[in-house]
C-alpha cells in the first residue's frame, strides 16, 4: 500500500489573507519503515515569470535563429521546519502541526500565461535511497484591499475626447465624447455603472455604435539574462452596441460592466503586477479609424461603502474595524469579520493559457489548483475566513519563525482515535 498524506487546515477552505496566520496539522500514513535523511515542512510564497522570444542573428554573413528566455523569481516566504531527523521512520500513523504566520505584504494569488504567485505547504521525505517524496498542499492567499481607507476613489472618474474626422482645412465637425463612472474602485462581483454622451457635430457622417469593455492588463518583469518586461492585456468583460448617432445630434447611453473573479490591483513590488482598466471606443464607420480612450479603475478586495447597490444594508457587509489598526506599519490588517455576513469564493475567471513551470516536481504535480477570490454579489461580503477557535489546530501550536534553520515544532504520533478538524486535503504515492 503507497504512504498516505493528508492536510487539514483550520479553514474550510485553503484560501487565507495576508497577515492571517495558517495553523494546520499533516497526517502521514507509512506502511513500512523508511531509511531517510529526514522529514521537514517547507513553505513557499514565490513569484515566477518565463517566456521565450524567437531572434536572429548574423554570423559570418549567415543569418542564425535562435531562441532566448527570459525568467525570474521573486520570494515573499520560505519556511523549512525539520520534524524527523536521520534514521528509519516507522512504519505508521505520524502527525506534524504547524503555524505559519503571512506577512502582510503578501502579494495576492494568480496564474498567467507568462507567471504565477503561488503559496503551497509540502512535507517533504528525504529519503536515503532513491528520489525524495514531496507531498504538497497549495493555498490562495489575497492580500486586503480595503478601498474604503482610499478616499480618492470616492470621486468620479471622467474622461473626455474629441475627434475630427478629417484633417484641417477639410475638417468636419468634432464628436464630444465624455464617459462617466461614478466611482475609481469597485470589487469583484460589483457593477461599474457608465454614463456615456456623445455629442456628434459632425455634419458628413454618422457614428455606427460603440464597445465598452473592461480590461485587465497584466505586467511581467524578466531579471535573467537581462531585465525586461512583458505585457498582456485581456478582455475580462465587454458590451457592443449598434446604437447609432446621427449628424448634429446627441445621445446620451448608461449601462453596466460586471466585474468578474478577478485578483485584486497590485500595490506591493512584484515581479508580476496586475491592473485594470475600462477601454471606450467609438465605431466611426466608412473607413475611419475608431476612436478609443481609456479609464484605468482600480480592483480591491472590499468595496466602497458608497458604492452599494442597497445602501442600508452596507453596515452588515463592510467589518466594523480598520484594516489597519492605531499604531500598526505596513501593508493593511486582514478586516474583522466578526459582524459580517458569510460570503462566497469563486474560482478566477477568464484564465486563458496558464503558466507552465518548467521546475515543478512532475510526480505531484499542483498544475490543477486554481486561485479563488472574494466576489461581492449584490454588495455580499466576501467569504471570511473562520475565526481560530472554530478549530483545535490553532492551540498550542508553535509558531515557525520566518528565518531560516526555525524550530521545528514537537511531532506526535497519531492514534487511531485522533480526533480530525478542519478539511482534509491528500496525496497518495509510492515510496
Amino acid at each position: 500500500m503507497p504512504s498516505v498524506c493528508t492536510f487539514d487546515l483550520d479553514h474550510r477552505d485553503p484560501i487565507y489573507y495576508s497577515g492571517e496566520v495558517i495553523n494546520g496539522r499533516i497526517n502521514l500514513h507509512t506502511d513500512s519503515n523508511k531509511s531517510v535523511n529526514e522529514v521537514y515542512i517547507l513553505f513557499r510564497g514565490e513569484a515566477k515569470v518565463s517566456w521565450n522570444e524567437h531572434k536572429t542573428r548574423t554570423s559570418n554573413g549567415k543569418t542564425q535563429h535562435y531562441t532566448e528566455n527570459y525568467r525570474g523569481k521573486q520570494t515573499y516566504l520560505r519556511t523549512r521546519t525539520q520534524v524527523f531527523g536521520s534514521g528509519d521512520l516507522p512504519s505508521g500513523d505520524h502527525q506534524y502541526t504547524f503555524c505559519i504566520p503571512l506577512p502582510l505584504d503578501c502579494p495576492t494569488s494568480c496564474d498567467m500565461k507568462y507567471g504565477k504567485i503561488f503559496y503551497e505547504i509540502s512535507l517533504v521525505i528525504d529519503k536515503q535511497w532513491g528520489f525524495n517524496k514531496d507531498f504538497k498542499q497549495p493555498l490562495t492567499v489575497i492580500q486586503t484591499y480595503n478601498l474604503n481607507i482610499s478616499p480618492d476613489l470616492l470621486i468620479p472618474l471622467v474622461r473626455e475626447d474629441v475627434k475630427y474626422f478629417c484633417c484641417w482645412p477639410c475638417t468636419s465637425g468634432p464628436v464630444l465624447s465624455t464617459l462617466t463612472i461614478p466611482f475609481g474602485g469597485y470589487a469583484p462581483g460589483q457593477k461599474i455603472h457608465y454614463s456615456l454622451e456623445i455629442d456628434n457635430k459632425s455634419g458628413a457622417y454618422d457614428l455606427d455604435g460603440f464597445e465598452l469593455q473592461l480590461k485587465q492588463v497584466s505586467l511581467f518583469k524578466a531579471q535573467t539574462p537581462h531585465y525586461k518586461t512583458r505585457d498582456i492585456d485581456k478582455r475580462l468583460y465587454g458590451c457592443c452596441k449598434g446604437e447609432r448617432v446621427l449628424r448634429f445630434s446627441k445621445r446620451v447611453i448608461s449601462g453596466t460592466l460586471l466585474i468578474p473573479s478577478v485578483p485584486p490591483t497590485t500595490r506591493t513590488d512584484s515581479i508580476i503586477a496586475i491592473s485594470y482598466r475600462v477601454l471606450f471606443s467609438i465605431k466611426m464607420g466608412d473607413c475611419h479609424m475608431d476612436s478609443e480612450f481609456d479609464v484605468p479603475i482600480v480592483i480591491g478586495t472590499i468595496p466602497l461603502a458608497q458604492s452599494a447597490e442597497d445602501p442600508t444594508h452596507v453596515a452588515e457587509w463592510i467589518p466594523h474595524t480598520p484594516d489597519t489598526p492605531a499604531g500598526a506599519t505596513g501593508g493593511d490588517m486582514p478586516p474583522s469579520y466578526e459582524n459580517c455576513k458569510p460570503p462566497t469564493f469563486e474560482e478566477a475567471t477568464n484564465l486563458g493559457d496558464r503558466f507552465i513551470d518548467t521546475d515543478v516536481d512532475e510526480q505531484n504535480p499542483t498544475n490543477d489548483f486554481i486561485p479563488r477570490y472574494p466576489m461581492y454579489t449584490n454588495f455580499a461580503q466576501p467569504t471570511a475566513p473562520p475565526e481560530s477557535n472554530e478549530s483545535p489546530l490553532s492551540s498550542d501550536v508553535p509558531i515557525l519563525s520566518l528565518p531560516h534553520g526555525a524550530t521545528a515544532p514537537p511531532n506526535a504520533e497519531s492514534s487511531n482515535g485522533a480526533t480530525e478538524s478542519g478539511t482534509s486535503y491528500g496525496w497518495t504515492a509510492n515510496t
